[in-house]
């Protein structure tokens, strides 16, 4: 049987992203996932003189997919994918970093001392 797969819609500045990352090499060897950078800053002109100084100006982006796939449009966001066609189903996105980390524990087929989140707190 294949792995359980996703889509991982993060930024590698964020701090509650790095708890889904951290769940997700820890059951490396028992799910898949392709890191997607989904948010982030770039330097656009500023064509529109908004900045009032003609300067070049930060600019916060987020990927479609992200905005498609959560509400929010928050990271971390993981999107499962079809078993046999592997498409990314948007509608079961799952996120928010403790929610991520308690499924990737459950999808993962852990237990005991190897879930993160505790099975009996």
């Amino acid at each position: 049987s294949s792995l359980p797969s996703f889509r991982y819609l993060s930024a590698w500045f964020c701090p509650y992203a790095h708890r889904a990352t951290l769940a997700l090499e820890h059951h490396s060897t028992r799910i898949s996932y392709e890191w997607v950078e989904a948010l982030g800053w770039e330097q656009r002109q500023d064509a529109n003189n908004v900045t009032g100084t003609g300067k070049e100006w930060w600019y916060h982006w987020k990927a479609d997919e992200l905005k498609r796939a959560n509400p929010s449009a928050l990271v971390p966001t993981l999107i499962p994918l079809n078993a046999s066609t592997k498409e990314p189903m948007d509608e079961k996105a799952v996120y928010e970093s403790l929610v991520t980390i308690d499924y990737i524990d459950a999808v993962s087929g852990a237990s005991g001392v190897d879930r993160l989140d505790p099975e009996d707190p």
